[in-house]
């Protein structure tokens, strides 16, 4: 089981040395494991893995579904988000992109990492009026083409994961109310809390620390392009995936390392859609009462 990273505390240099230990000669990209069988599949866990037995475990490690968001859905994400660009924005979380890549996404969302209280992310709020109404409208888009998908496949594959997801939601929306009640297209519906959006590539191997330990943390590419790669770096499950454009790719991100290959043409354009681990726990110490929230 791809565990090693599990218990550890926060912090790259566990990555860099697990990376050392299994790949002492080296890791090039180039000469791993090409996975591409032109249909969905998953990675599954061993069964007989002590952690892959945790109450909340996911059923796989990574996998990918292919054809998922239709032509037109893809369309109407990238015209969302070329209107988000062309608006202009201001990236409010660029130290945390310093470990995964050299271009930094746009957090758009809500989450908790290391406040203490689930907020609306500054990407999201801290823009002018004319941005703010341009992530409104990519917000609307997600939520026709991407969220109803995500929905589905945790139902079909994923019960649990898709409690746990539908349970926070509730609490999240009583917390955030006004914010809600101001951006209604900030309610992903559980699917997951936050997103990062970008053109090109996350090229330094990492681990999506914040991300919930148990969660599934998924990737959409759109565009035109050739190279840009998922790439799974752990003994025994290493592999080079690419993403095609409308696929989806879900995998435990706080789990095993990755990174993405360069872009050598066209242009990428990559949505991750995740949970954050804090707003996760946070929602779990809750219960919904029909006249409020009572800690428990």
């Amino acid at each position: 089981y791809p565990g090693a990273l599990v218990h550890v505390s926060k912090n790259k240099l566990h990555v860099e040395q697990l990376v050392e230990q299994q790949f002492p000669q080296g890791l090039i990209a180039s000469e791993l494991k090409l996975y591409d069988p032109g249909h969905s599949f998953f990675i599954l866990p061993p069964k007989d893995s002590e952690e892959a037995n945790r109450p909340l475990h996911p059923p796989f490690l990574a996998a990918k579904f292919e054809h998922i968001i239709t032509k037109q859905g893809q369309k109407e994400i990238v015209k969302a988000w070329e209107g988000l660009k062309w608006a202009g924005f201001n990236h409010h979380a660029g130290s945390r992109e310093g470990n995964r890549s050299s271009s930094l996404g746009l957090h758009l969302g809500v989450w908790e990492v290391q406040q203490a209280f689930p907020k609306v992310t500054r990407d999201t709020r801290i823009q002018s009026p004319e941005t703010i109404k341009a992530i409104d409208r990519l917000f609307v888009v997600i939520g026709t083409h991407v969220v109803p998908k995500i929905l589905a496949l945790l139902k079909r594959y994923a019960p649990k994961q898709l409690d746990r997801q539908l349970r926070t939601n509730r609490v999240v929306k009583r917390l955030l109310r006004n914010e809600f009640l101001l951006m209604p297209s900030l309610d992903f519906k559980g699917a997951f809390f936050c997103l990062a959006i970008k053109d090109g590539t996350s090229e330094i191997i990492h681990i999506d620390w914040n991300d919930g330990l148990d969660t599934i943390t998924w990737l959409i590419a759109l565009g035109e392009w050739e190279g840009g790669m998922i790439v799974i770096v752990y003994k025994g499950v290493e592999r080079r995936i690419p993403l095609h454009a409308g696929s989806m790719f879900g995998f435990m991100s706080r789990t095993l390392p990755h990174f993405t290959t360069p872009v050598t043409a066209g242009c990428r354009t990559i949505l991750t859609c995740f949970s954050d681990s804090n707003l996760l726990s946070r929602a779990s110490k809750f219960r919904l009462l029909h006249q409020g929230i009572l800690i428990i």
